[in-house]
């Protein structure tokens, strides 16, 4: 079953594309199928409204976002979005915490 990631930055040019590589390098050597869409952080909330998105991967703060049960959501077309932060995937630090979350995250989806 495919699983679909929103991946968003400020532009949706340099970093939303590093982290989307990120993504399709991890996801790929998990044998889990994907397809990545990039956007603008204020474009988030309208995507979600016209997509099932399983996971939004943003390196800023997503207009619209909530705080449910200490987890960053995006309320989306039939169900809340999980957001997670990818500066991670930036900087190199905390990118195996960063990796199992995706994981974990779309197993379950």
């Amino acid at each position: 079953m495919v699983k679909y990631i929103l991946v968003a930055c400020g532009t949706s040019i340099a970093t939303a594309t590093v982290v989307a590589t990120k993504l399709s390098e991890l996801l790929k050597k998990n044998k889990i199928q994907i397809q990545i869409f990039q956007c603008k952080s204020f474009e988030v909330k309208s995507k979600v409204n016209h997509m099932n998105y399983d996971l939004v991967v943003s390196t800023t703060k997503v207009s619209g976002e909530k705080d449910i049960d200490d987890k960053r959501v995006i309320p989306g077309k039939s169900k809340n979005v999980p957001i997670l932060n990818g500066i991670p995937y930036l900087t190199g630090r905390n990118v195996d915490e960063l990796n199992n979350q995706v994981l974990e995250i779309l197993r379950e989806s």
